[in-house]
């Protein structure tokens, strides 16, 4: 009560703390927020024993897929070593042709292709993962996963999977791709699930809710938010 009393009559307190929250850019803390996810997916399955390999569909310049191979040897050191090989698949060219109903005024691919250095990225990632298994599968997901999944690449289980694809048709032919490898616990992440206003007929969203009515053996439940518009949920059920 006492510092309710102090905020009410200093009200250069709430100004200051506003300034400074205000002043935070966005992306720095949409970066963190998605940080953070990523740590509480590997927590979540190394607590519960989800063995598998991590798969990150939008690498962009790599800062998740690093942090999640930071977040992994923590995890190692509390719960023990877990094997589990990082595989990022990314074009490092944008989206490339986007359809009418994917197109949205924030993802263009001027956005995703000149701010990429993709040399400077790989080999950060080689860096950042010496001495764990990790590999990138470069190119446009309609010529590198299209019709094919998980195990075309010697994928076993997912243990988390993380969508930063954006557009709905991209995320379509990610989850397309690494149905066979979801077990009960794997752990999967939207990072733009709540783009596009809320349209429950674009984006992640949307690609997310045909799957789960295609697949109905497949029980997903919400476990978090994260940042502006992630949602992760836990494959629950497999019948």
């Amino acid at each position: 009560m006492d510092l309710l009393k102090i905020i009410k009559n200093n009200l250069f307190i709430q100004n200051f703390a506003a300034s400074i929250i205000s002043s935070i850019p966005p992306y720095l803390e949409f970066s963190v927020s998605k940080y953070f996810a990523i740590k509480k997916a590997m927590y979540v399955t190394a607590h519960d024993s989800t063995h598998g390999s991590y798969l990150e569909f939008g690498v962009f310049t790599g800062s998740s897929f690093n942090f999640a191979i930071k977040a992994k040897k923590k995890m190692d050191k509390i719960f023990g070593k877990m094997d589990c090989e990082f595989i990022g698949f990314d074009s490092f060219q944008g989206f490339g042709e986007i359809s009418k109903d994917d197109e949205h005024p924030a993802f263009k691919n001027k956005v995703f292709s000149v701010l990429v250095n993709k040399e400077q990225v790989i080999q950060n990632i080689k860096k950042i993962s010496k001495g764990q298994k990790s590999r990138i599968v470069e190119g446009f997901y309609k010529d590198t996963i299209k019709n094919k999944t998980t195990a075309d690449f010697k994928i076993d289980k997912a243990r988390v999977i993380m969508i930063d694809c954006d557009l709905k048709e991209s995320t379509r032919l990610a989850l397309e791709f690494v149905k066979p490898s979801i077990q009960e616990g794997t752990v999967i992440i939207f990072d733009d699930y709540n783009c596009y206003k809320g349209n429950k007929d674009k984006g992640e969203f949307a690609a997310f809710s045909d799957f789960r009515k295609k697949y109905p053996e497949i029980s997903f439940r919400r476990i978090f938010d994260c940042g502006y518009f992630g949602r992760a949920f836990i494959a629950c059920n497999i019948n």
